[in-house]
């Protein structure tokens, strides 16, 4: 680890635990295909991390994207293909942990946080904003998403559930979003601009 003072003249410590690790803000852009596979953090950055495009798969020990300086940092995604699966080597880690806000606009976001322990799959400390793009995340805590976001759907369960297929069917019996959860939850989000006001049921099998 590295000490610096900020600022304030306050010790911080880089934290130098991501597969990919950067001390200023980060942009990925596609297209193309990465794929990180990470004893502890997967893509980690000091400051923000912006998200255009690509094919973007991470199996992480602990958080699968880190963006930590507090009260700062903002995680956005516009674009592109981003699953994270986190494996919980760690005993801990959300699927994406903003210690500011985040930001989903584009793309297609499934992320599964660690099933054993306390996290989320979206994680932020000021807020999360979906704005666009389909998300699917599951997790054993929850952030409150902002009341301005595209239509969403929460689901919060009395004991832990399975990993497995299941499926979001509107009132007409048609499925409108699939999930491939690869790990236990008790708490899923699903938000996709195909979602509308109304009544859904979420199917396990038949």
């Amino acid at each position: 680890a590295r000490i610096y003072k900020d600022k304030e003249g306050e010790k911080k410590l880089w934290k130098q635990d991501g597969a990919i690790y950067s001390y200023m803000s980060m942009n990925v852009f596609g297209p193309g295909a990465l794929e990180l596979n990470a004893e502890n953090e997967g893509m980690d950055t000091e400051l923000h991390l912006t998200i255009h495009g690509g094919d973007i798969a991470i199996r992480s020990g602990n958080d699968g994207i880190n963006t930590n300086e507090d009260k700062v940092s903002v995680t956005t995604i516009n674009g592109g293909h981003l699953r994270i699966t986190v494996t919980g080597e760690t005993g801990e880690g959300d699927g994406i942990d903003s210690n500011g806000s985040i930001v989903i606009s584009g793309g297609t976001v499934e992320t599964f946080a660690c099933g054993s322990s306390a996290d989320s799959g979206i994680d932020a400390d000021m807020g999360i904003s979906l704005q666009g793009g389909t998300v699917i995340a599951t997790g054993n805590m929850l952030d409150q998403i902002d009341e301005n976001s595209q239509t969403h759907a929460v689901f919060t369960f009395a004991q832990s559930q399975n990993p497995g297929i299941y499926t979001l069917k509107n009132a007409a019996g048609e499925a409108v979003l699939e999930i491939s959860a690869q790990n236990p939850f008790r708490n899923l989000i699903l938000s996709a601009p195909t979602l509308t006001e109304g009544t859904y049921t979420l199917w396990c099998g038949d």
